[in-house]
């Protein structure tokens, strides 16, 4: 037994230095972060923060790379392709890998199954809003309102199948209302169209529309988190309003199948070091960003739940994309 006692502890011992030594050649030469959108966007400002900090912890330069183009796909299919090896990684959206898997019929890859999670970086929560020149003062009017004109009123998103979109099929399903669905390419024509009333109606994250809540060039009826947010205290949470609707969006970062454990949780670690300092926290909570970086499992179990959730909508609703 003392023989085999000793084994065991060799083969341990073994198992962890190797870990330890894998973690220690990691990285090596420059690590490059594919965000599959283009510039501006919170997705591309974040990792090009914690990415300079990335640099001077691991003493390599890391890149941040835009990728654009098919609604984050092309940029994903890169990084599903790239060598396993923790040197290529995507800084994803719930767009990315809880709905693209069910929205287009003809991908050339599968990003549930050719993407592991890393780490979950953020949490962007999204509130209701409407124009202000509509005359309703809660959600509950709103929805009275939309009920008692089917299929006139209409409402904006950022194009056929993103989030925005889903988010407002599943609160139509919800409540029962009926409206026309307005994509626009951006947000800020969308944005001018709700300020005019051509469109009365849009869900959206709070950290892209501050500045209009500020200027009140919209009116926000609900935040769609658990808890009211601080940063819009007299704003009641759609569930206060008898619509139990949580729902926002995250980013996280993903590397490609293959890619070893040791790796990924090297980087999972050092990411949620940098994101979760004090001054980093702060910085990007005031602007109605939350800051994560839980572990790979904690990722997964999210990107699943949101899956199934994305999934029922976009049958319900019939959306596809070829």
């Amino acid at each position: 037994m003392k023989s085999l006692s000793k084994l065991l502890g060799a083969v341990s011992l073994c198992a962890l230095t190797t870990v330890v030594q894998a973690q220690a050649k990691f990285p090596s030469k420059t690590v490059r972060i594919v965000v599959p959108f283009g510039t501006g966007a919170m997705i591309d400002i974040i990792p090009r923060d914690f990415g300079n900090k990335l640099q001077e912890k691991w003493g390599v330069p890391v890149i941040v790379e835009n990728r654009p183009g098919a609604a984050s796909m092309l940029g994903a299919e890169y990084v599903a392709k790239a060598p396993a090896d923790g040197y290529t990684l995507l800084m994803a959206s719930s767009s990315t890998l809880s709905v693209a898997p069910f929205l287009y019929k003809n991908l050339r890859f599968d990003p549930l199954k050719d993407l592991v999670p890393v780490t979950l970086v953020s949490d962007a929560p999204s509130i209701l809003l409407v124009s202000p020149q509509l005359p309703v003062n809660n959600l509950k009017e709103f929805v009275a309102l939309a009920k008692s004109k089917p299929g006139e009123m209409s409402y904006a998103s950022a194009g056929v199948g993103g989030i925005i979109h889903l988010q407002t099929e599943y609160f139509q399903g919800l409540t029962g209302i009926k409206m026309i669905h307005t994509p626009y390419v951006g947000s800020q024509q969308a944005v001018a169209d709700l300020t005019s009333n051509r469109v009365q109606m849009m869900i959206d994250i709070l950290a892209s529309n501050t500045g209009n809540l500020q200027g009140k060039l919209l009116k926000p009826l609900a935040s769609l988190t658990q808890k009211r947010l601080p940063q819009l205290p007299d704003v009641p949470t759609a569930t206060e309003a008898g619509y139990p609707m949580v729902t926002g969006i995250w980013f996280g970062m993903a590397a490609p199948r293959g890619t070893p454990a040791e790796v990924i949780d090297k980087i999972q670690k050092d990411i949620s070091a940098i994101i979760n300092e004090p001054a980093f926290k702060k910085k990007y909570e005031d602007q109605g960003m939350y800051m994560i970086g839980n572990t790979p499992a904690e990722m997964q179990k999210i990107v699943s739940t949101e899956a199934e959730r994305w999934k029922k909508v976009i049958q319900d609703a019939r959306i596809s994309i070829e």
